[in-house]
């Protein structure tokens, strides 16, 4: 009997993936696989059933774009955000489920402007509907540095609670939806509606007081107006 590598897809790991998961399987295939700094050479966690169940959702043409804007970053390996580079570009798929559940038919990512002298970003998405379009900028705020510090308290002491939203995490959440609504502005075409969905991660502070997510809710709901609505995912 001949040994088969782990390298061969109908063996080990690959041969798991692949069975189980296969968009992320694809991701893989797309990605360095020999490169040591491959998210699925290292141990690292990453909800996979769940990430799949969501990646499976695309169509084959919005997978095949979002998989070829990933596979860049399956082997990017932050000191401090690890492979969050990756996690914000899956991120986008979630935008794509939120216009499928809201009963957009046809789905698209588009393109970004790659025209040195318009500096404008497009949108991420654009959904389409009878006679009504929508387009969805997506935007993910991430922990702060200094809560993924090698000396940041919580991973020393217990953690402190907040009390209220900091002003400083109001204002970030703030300014990512105004540069969202530039990018949503900046879209050619009439459309009916313009959405940004706010991926947002918390410091470890924010995340364990179930009191801030209330407060994030009505602050987020105060600025949906009629020129934008703001949705959001907090993710534990």
């Amino acid at each position: 009997m001949n040994d088969q590598s782990d390298s061969d897809p109908t063996t080990g790991a690959a041969h798991w993936l692949m069975t189980h998961f296969p968009r992320l399987f694809d991701l893989y295939e797309h990605s360095d696989k020999a490169n040591p700094k491959n998210y699925f050479n290292v141990d690292y966690p990453l909800p996979l059933a769940e990430e799949e169940k969501r990646l499976a959702r695309l169509d084959s043409a919005s997978w095949r774009v979002l998989c070829d804007k990933a596979a860049p970053y399956v082997c990017v390996d932050d000191p401090a955000r690890r492979y969050q580079q990756l996690w914000n570009v899956l991120d986008e798929a979630r935008s794509y489920v939120l216009l499928a559940e809201q009963g957009y038919e046809q789905i698209i990512f588009i393109e970004p402007n790659k025209s040195k002298k318009d500096s404008k970003q497009s949108p991420d998405l654009i959904g389409q509907k009878s006679n009504s379009a929508a387009t969805l900028e997506v935007k993910t705020i991430n922990e702060s540095r200094d809560n993924l510090a090698e000396d940041a308290p919580w991973r020393t002491e217990a953690v402190t609670v907040r009390r209220v939203l900091s002003a400083e995490f109001r204002q970030k959440v703030a300014a990512t939806i105004k540069h969202a609504k530039s990018q949503l502005d900046s879209y050619p075409h009439s459309v009916e509606r313009k959405i940004v969905l706010l991926i947002i991660r918390f410091d470890h502070g924010q995340k364990t007081g179930w009191h801030l997510y209330s407060e994030l809710k009505d602050f987020i709901t105060a600025q949906t107006t009629s020129e934008i609505e703001v949705y959001y995912e907090p993710l534990m």
